[in-house]
């Protein structure tokens, strides 16, 4: 079974979300791109049987996994 990673990253004054490594997204804000990759995770998951993790770097700069599905 394939799995994914959906990885928030501080980019730009924002947060750019990187789908297995390609960015897709930018947001001004860091909850909002949260809410966004929790959001692809748990559908990839749903319609695909995906596993699919999310991770985002914290206030050190350090990446996280910050949710799973799958």
């Amino acid at each position: 079974m394939a799995a994914s990673t959906l990885r928030l990253i501080h980019n730009a004054g924002g947060w750019q979300l990187l789908d297995d490594g390609h960015p897709v997204f930018w947001f001004p804000e860091r909850d909002k791109g949260l809410e966004i990759a929790r959001l692809m995770a748990d559908a990839r998951n749903l319609n695909h049987g995906m596993t699919t993790a999310v991770e985002a770097q914290n206030d050190d700069g350090e990446v996280e996994t910050v949710a799973a599905f799958g």
